[in-house]
């Protein structure tokens, strides 16, 4: 039994289930950018968390945020992910001093429901959800080819939402992380989900029947 245990650990240990820091970010509540050209009233282009999430059976990144209002308040809103795949540049090293933003691809969401995938087309009808403070998109990694990173959880990511009634810089809201990218975070395939619950249930059960006698 206790090479039972010892093996649920390591498959426990060994699935992605397991995080780490870098796999969702937090964001201070009001924290816009002093070069923002909206006010502190569009609550909705502010970050208060965001995650990705890769299942890599259905071959599907899923990316959620949620904000300080509820989508759409702002009626020029835009949610802008960029990516780093590989070959990311810092694209606002220059313009706001952000040099650990790095990407090299953006998606696009929308408060009216759709999004796109910049220099590649419009994501499919049903892949943007909007439910009060949270928009969520489903993408598929083929949308987001690697130009370098071998493996899709080894791409990093970065949300910025915009007031596209400004241009430039002054049009950006926020930045969750502020100066760096987060990972994605792994969803177990059913398979492997299963069977590390059944040999914790095993376990489980071993200890009841040696508490008991």
């Amino acid at each position: 039994m206790r090479f039972l245990a010892s093996t649920v650990a390591a498959l426990a240990l060994g699935l992605p289930l397991a995080s780490h820091a870098l796999d969702s970010v937090s964001d201070p509540k009001g924290d816009f950018l002093a070069t923002f050209g909206g006010t502190s009233a569009s609550t909705d282009l502010d970050v208060l968390g965001a995650s990705v999430f890769y299942n890599p059976g259905t071959n599907i990144f899923t990316l959620t945020a949620t904000l300080d209002g509820n989508v759409g308040s702002t009626a020029t809103g835009l949610y802008v992910w960029g990516v780093n795949r590989g070959a990311g540049a810092a694209g606002f090293a220059t313009s706001l001093g952000l040099a650990g933003v790095r990407f090299d691809s953006v998606i696009l969401l929308r408060p009216d429901g759709t999004g796109a995938v910049a220099g590649v087309g419009a994501l499919p009808t049903g892949s943007v959800i909007i439910s009060g403070k949270t928009i969520t998109a489903n993408i598929s990694a083929s949308l987001l080819p690697s130009t370098g990173f071998a493996n899709n959880l080894d791409y990093t990511w970065n949300l910025w939402p915009r007031d596209t009634a400004f241009s430039g810089t002054a049009a950006i809201s926020d930045f969750a992380p502020n100066n760096a990218n987060f990972t994605a975070t792994p969803v177990p395939e059913p398979a492997s989900a299963a069977l590390l619950l059944g040999g914790l249930g095993l376990v489980a059960a071993y200890r009841r029947r040696q508490s008991n006698s």
